[in-house]
């Protein structure tokens, strides 16, 4: 039997020792990561996580550099979207559970009793079709919270946002999404009517919409503004349920967001002639002085949202 003396390990061991050294990898950067896989895209991982693409790049970059792989192969893309390297794969498949694993940990360092009121805003139409759907997703720990739900016009909530009296916020803009947002997607927004009349709409046309300030009322108002179309606004009401119940019974036509239209109502077709509506820019906004907990709890709600809705 040969025997090493005691002291310094051999020195082929001493190098397999000093290239596994320890490195710690940010979760910020693993978040960017996975994003880009789940958008197929540098660019629209920027607009879903609020960050300009040279900043993606340059995380991806440094994500590389710690863990010394190419996380994308330079050889083979993906029509539309990226391909993994064979290291990448492997990357992803662990990222995935760290954040899991960190989000959850971070929402149940904190006893329900510390964790205190989470305070949601969110337009009453995402509220009404998509809050049930989330809540039934949420776990235990999650729904550890109490919860203040308000719902009310993107930027009644923006503005409650930026004066601290709430904790996320779920809202809608026009031109790009507002300042610092947590996560942002495209909805596509879309004409609805009751059963279309032999004659057509009619001149001018009757628009039925929620009040001034929502993001669906003013699209509307400027597709018809650049269409020089007529109109006349006959129904106001804060209310979905009775918009969707004047317009199901031909009182007028309005605009909602295709994910939140109901059986109740109608999407007219290309005969119509109704302009064209630009895309409308939904983002999940944190307070800048959220607790930790809350962040994570964000992080979840946007996975949820995400799978929900469907990638933008």
């Amino acid at each position: 039997m040969i025997q090493r003396p005691c002291g310094n390990p051999p020195q082929g061991r001493f190098h397999i020792l000093k290239r596994a050294k320890m490195r710690s990898i940010p979760t910020d950067l693993l978040r960017t990561f996975v994003t880009i896989i789940d958008v197929k895209g540098y660019t629209r991982a920027g607009d879903r996580l609020g960050k300009t693409q040279p900043t993606i790049s340059a995380q991806i970059k440094r994500l590389q550099d710690l863990l010394g792989v190419q996380l994308f192969s330079r050889d083979v893309k993906e029509a539309g979207g990226v391909y993994l390297s064979e290291e990448g794969e492997v990357v992803a498949s662990y990222a995935r559970r760290i954040l899991l694993l960190n989000d959850e940990m971070m929402l149940r360092i904190s006893r329900r009793d510390k964790r205190g009121k989470l305070r949601l805003g969110i337009p009453s139409d995402y509220a009404d079709h998509f809050m049930p759907k989330l809540m039934a997703g949420l776990t235990d720990e999650q729904a550890g919270f109490t919860f203040e739900v308000v719902c009310d016009l993107s930027h009644v909530l923006l503005k409650g946002l930026r004066d601290g009296q709430f904790d996320i916020v779920v809202a809608m803009t026009n031109d790009g999404p507002a300042e610092n947002p947590f996560m942002t997607w495209r909805e596509k927004l879309a004409w609805v009517s009751g059963p279309a009349p032999e004659e057509g709409f009619g001149d001018p046309l009757r628009i039925v919409s929620f009040p001034e300030g929502c993001i669906y009322r003013r699209s509307m108002m400027s597709a018809l503004q650049r269409s020089g179309r007529s109109f006349e606004l006959v129904y106001s009401s804060p209310s979905q349920s009775c918009l969707e119940t004047a317009i199901a019974n031909g009182f007028g036509i309005s605009v909602l967001a295709e994910r939140v239209i109901s059986d109740k109502v109608e999407k007219p077709g290309p005969e119509a002639g109704l302009p064209r509506l630009d895309d409308a820019v939904v983002g999940i906004y944190v307070n800048e002085r959220a607790r930790p907990a809350t962040r994570s709890f964000a992080a979840r709600f946007a996975d949820m949202f995400v799978e929900h809705v469907g990638a933008a």
